[in-house]
């Protein structure tokens, strides 16, 4: 199973905007272009400055928190239900 990372990706002039940039993306085998490099997937949008990304990153922190917990309500539901029976 391969796995992916997450990484940024720092522009110092995004060809979209002429204007320094930054984004975060899976680092994966992929076919999205984004300042030369190729990647799977942006999971952030294209940050024109430090705010709007700590403002990603946050958001993407508050999805994985969510994440967790719902996997851990269904890993507890299924321990708690495989230690009755």
């Amino acid at each position: 199973m391969e796995t992916s990372s997450l990484d940024l990706k720092y522009l110092e002039s995004d060809p979209r905007t002429k204007h320094p940039s930054a984004c975060v993306y899976l680092k994966a085998g992929g076919s999205e272009d984004y300042g030369g490099i190729k990647a799977s997937k942006l999971i952030s949008a294209p940050c024109l400055n430090f705010i709007e990304l700590d403002a990603e990153i946050r958001r993407l922190h508050a999805e994985l928190d969510e994440i967790r917990a719902r996997a851990r309500k269904k890993f507890y539901r299924a321990y708690t239900t495989a230690t009755s029976a």
